[in-house]
């Protein structure tokens, strides 16, 4: 099954004063950037909505094997480009695509990997899924990119104004995959300004880009840590509430307890980074444990994001540090943050996930796939 790839790239910029589609990235516009992550995520065909300032963008990707969709109606907002996207796909411009990745080209925190994550979580189109991270007031969002599957398409192609898909992607049949820092995109002279702090790029270098720094500690050893966040947030979204006290042997954990335990190791892995010893002997807080999907969910994503804000400001120095684990004067544990990181918080938490799809297999809830499609998917 094939899954098509639209790039919303109609807009006018009006708040930046300029097309954000032209702006550069050692040279490459992010129109092109963007365009070519959803060739390189496999989505075929890809089309490119294009209005206000339509000839300089087409023109920008002339070299992709993408096709240029016009939009008459961009001023009207986002959600009449990608009515007609859908439309020209329906009419056999992209005839086979029987699913659609909807990406904007102001999104920089959006990668090739994140766009294949979500088309796998997908099954392949076969269900909707979006991206998911924190919006301006810290709730969480689901929202673009994301994979809207063929039953969708009726409703895209009705969209007008400046909706967008929110509607749909906001149904809790929606699936998520984590978006680090998804919440920045670029609106304002702030924003581009912000982006190129944080990139450390030149609006348009003179000379070819110097090879990119040695990875980090962290990048490099924990190079997978967003993928098993959001496998696991896969699992827990299914979790069948009325069935918490469920457990498939008098030695096994209840589903709920089990449950709350895997939303424990975002909570992890930040005191791992934060501090320098666990004493069990000293009493600590503990929340009661949620009763609902979304109470799970909820504090699954509080305790992730406080271990991804952790993650971002830890050095190499740091990582390097001996943690110990103790109970009292007896020393359970000692060895450096990021030894500990990688087994005892990433590792322990794909262990007890594993744990998860069993009591699922047992209670007939289908299983998602995590590296690839499940049985359920196939």
């Amino acid at each position: 099954m094939t899954v098509a790839g639209v790039l919303l790239a109609a807009g006018g910029s009006r708040r930046l004063g300029s097309p954000k589609q032209l702006l550069t990235m050692n040279g490459v516009t992010l129109v092109e950037r963007a365009a070519r992550q959803l060739l390189d995520a496999g989505c075929s065909p890809v089309l490119v909505v294009i209005g206000a300032h339509g000839s300089q963008i087409r023109d920008a990707v002339a070299m992709l094997p993408v096709t240029c969709v016009e939009n008459v109606h961009w001023e009207r907002g986002m959600g009449t480009s990608i009515a007609c996207a859908v439309t020209a796909l329906s009419e056999g411009l992209g005839s086979g695509g029987a699913a659609v990745v909807i990406a904007t080209c102001d999104m920089p925190m959006v990668t090739v990997d994140h766009l294949r994550a979500l088309v796998a979580t997908s099954g392949q189109g076969e269900r909707r899924v979006a991206s998911a991270y924190a919006g301006p007031d810290g709730a969480p969002v689901r929202g673009i990119p994301a994979v809207l599957p063929g039953a969708d398409w009726p409703a895209l192609a009705a969209l007008d104004g400046d909706q967008g898909a929110r509607l749909l992607l906001r149904d809790k049949e929606t699936l998520t995959v984590s978006l680090r820092r998804g919440n920045f995109d670029i609106d304002t002279p702030a924003d581009v300004a912000a982006w190129r702090a944080a990139t450390g790029v030149a609006a348009n270098p003179s000379h070819p880009p110097s090879a990119p720094p040695p990875m980090s500690l962290v990048h490099t050893a924990l190079a997978d840590v967003e993928h098993e966040i959001a496998n696991t947030r896969k699992m827990l979204e299914r979790l069948p509430e009325a069935q918490l006290d469920f457990t498939p042997h008098e030695k096994s954990w209840p589903l709920g307890k089990l449950a709350n335990h895997l939303t424990d190791f975002g909570m992890w892995g930040a005191v791992t980074i934060t501090t320098s010893e666990l004493d069990f002997e000293q009493p600590m807080p503990r929340e009661a444990a949620p009763t609902t999907t979304e109470g799970f969910l909820a504090q699954f994503d509080a305790r992730i994001d406080g271990f991804r804000q952790a993650l971002a400001t830890v050095t190499d120095e740091q990582l390097m540090e001996t943690w110990t684990m103790r109970s009292g004067a007896r020393v359970m544990m000692a060895m450096p943050k990021l030894a500990v990181l990688r087994g005892m918080v990433i590792s322990h938490m794909i262990h007890h996930r594993a744990q998860l799809t069993i009591y699922y297999r047992l209670l007939g809830v289908p299983v998602p796939g995590l590296y690839g499609p499940s049985a359920d998917e196939q």
